[in-house]
């Protein structure tokens, strides 16, 4: 991956509410308060993204989308210079969105989503 797309994909992770950089093994890695959604590999962009969408990426593209095993699990590294660039912006966000901390029920009896809680 060059540096220019390096660089691009860190200033759209840390454009993203409450994401901060840290080092995972050496490489730069973006982080919710829950957990690491991307990782800047020297194969790839790693990205936190539920199983089912994986293999669809997998199958979608196998140019742009790496499959490698890390134990029983496929792992997917994105390959930015084949992917269009609304489209990798896009699935940085779902990875995102993917590993925020479940949002709180409020106090008023309205979660955090804009559901009523009913009561009887």
């Amino acid at each position: 991956m060059d540096a220019r797309a390096k660089e691009e994909i860190r200033a759209l992770a840390l454009s993203l509410e409450g994401v901060s950089e840290v080092d995972h093994w050496g490489r730069p890695a973006f982080r919710t308060t829950k957990r690491i959604f991307a990782v800047i590999r020297p194969d790839g962009l790693w990205l936190y993204l539920p199983e089912e969408r994986k293999d669809f990426l997998f199958e979608a593209d196998p140019q742009a989308f790496v499959k490698y095993m890390w134990g029983k699990h496929p792992e997917l590294l994105a390959q930015p210079e084949n992917i269009p660039r609304k489209e990798l912006t896009a699935l940085v966000r779902e990875a995102y969105e993917a590993a925020l901390p479940p949002r709180k029920e409020s106090s008023r009896g309205h979660s955090a989503r804009g559901a009523r809680k009913r009561t009887r």
